[in-house]
């Protein structure tokens, strides 16, 4: 008796303890600042913004932890697309007069990224040239600062800002090939102006930078096509001897100079081109149809053994056989060559896979510069099966 008695005590006795406790933590200064923070929480889900910042700002000196809860706030406003929201939110941290040097440079990070996702690169910009002095943003304040002047087609801030920085890679890419990518943009707006002087020029400013810039090569191939077909050819091996596969992506542009030519000997030079460079790689429709008339309207055996580890090789060569003939089976042959042809090249991003119906030489998705690889159609039957 004595026993259940004593139990009975010690259990009231703790009973009351508790409560107690609740009664003092329910009146506690946390408690107040966790309804306080709460309801400043409802105000912005309410689009109150200036009755929640109101209340944001009192926290702030209550309790600097919640300083980054404000920062992870912004940044979750940021990724919704609610970029003002963003932008108070982070402004209202760098007005507080004692911030720690460390948050107020967080702040101001976050800030210079609400400006970017919002489009004021300008705001952004003046942030980040501050920002990257310091150590720890330094990388990540270039990264924004060269997709600015990307963004915004600033190509001769670009270069300068990019020769600037005194390492060899950003944004995965070598900074040459960036700086090599800004000239052949400038060339391109030369050419829009008809100053195609000043965009050759150019353009070999981008060759002396990177000597293995295909974009350069490309491009003079393509700009000395009508007025230089020799030049222009003399590009194009200079592009092929860096990559062969450019030998399919400017097959039709390669046809189109023959075409508008006229000239048997521009021909057989591209002929000869298409069997230097030809592997089981880079079988083409539309070079096989040049190379079909090239050999008397007849199967093109050269460039067939060169190709003929390619799946669509044969199949293409026994269709387009029998592609003059009028009867019912020929007919489906004819639709098939022309599915072929018209379905050979797709265009994926390896970086995002972001896919494009054209060659482009940056990525729209990821912003990274000659991710976009070509995707043949014997590729896509291989990886599928």
């Amino acid at each position: 008796m004595i026993e259940i008695l004593f139990i009975t005590i010690i259990f009231v006795f703790i009973v009351f303890y508790i409560i107690s406790k609740n009664k003092t933590t329910a009146n506690s200064p946390n408690s107040i600042y966790s309804s306080e923070y709460y309801r400043g929480l409802n105000y912005l889900l309410n689009n109150e913004d200036d009755k929640a910042l109101k209340i944001f700002t009192d926290l702030i000196d209550v309790d600097s932890s919640t300083i980054e809860t404000h920062l992870a706030l912004g940044g979750v406003y940021r990724r919704r697309g609610e970029f003002d929201k963003a932008i108070l939110i982070h402004q209202n941290l760098l007005s507080r007069p004692k911030l720690d040097k460390s948050i107020k440079n967080q702040a101001l990070y976050e800030l210079a990224k609400d400006f970017f996702s919002a489009g004021l690169y300008d705001k952004s910009e003046r942030i980040l040239l501050n920002l990257k002095e310091n150590k720890s943003y330094f990388e990540s304040c270039n990264e924004y600062l060269l997709l600015i002047y990307e963004l915004s087609k600033d190509w001769d801030n670009a270069i300068k800002f990019t020769k600037s920085i005194k390492q060899q890679y950003i944004r995965k890419s070598s900074i040459d090939i960036l700086i090599s990518h800004y000239y052949c943009e400038k060339a391109n707006d030369y050419k829009k102006d008809n100053q195609l002087n000043k965009s050759i020029t150019v353009l070999r400013k981008a060759i002396d930078i990177n000597n293995q810039c295909k974009r350069a090569y490309m491009t003079l191939f393509e700009f000395n096509s009508y007025s230089n077909p020799s030049l222009a050819l003399d590009n194009l091996i200079n592009l092929l001897e860096i990559d062969s596969i450019y030998l399919i992506i400017l097959s039709n542009q390669i046809v189109q100079l023959s075409t508008t030519q006229q000239d048997s000997n521009i021909d057989k030079r591209i002929y000869n081109i298409i069997l230097q460079f030809s592997n089981d790689n880079n079988f083409s429709p539309t070079l096989y149809e040049f190379m079909f008339n090239m050999n008397s309207y007849d199967t093109p055996h050269d460039y067939l053994n060169l190709t003929k580890e390619n799946v669509f090789t044969n199949i293409f060569n026994n269709l387009y056989l029998t592609k003059n003939t009028s009867d019912n089976v020929n007919v489906t042959n004819n639709d098939l060559l022309a599915l072929i042809k018209n379905n050979f090249l797709t265009y994926n991003c390896s970086n995002c896979g972001y896919t494009a119906k054209n060659y482009i030489w940056q990525c729209p998705s990821c912003s990274q510069w000659e991710t976009i690889k070509p995707i043949t159609i014997s590729e896509r039957v291989i990886y599928s099966g």
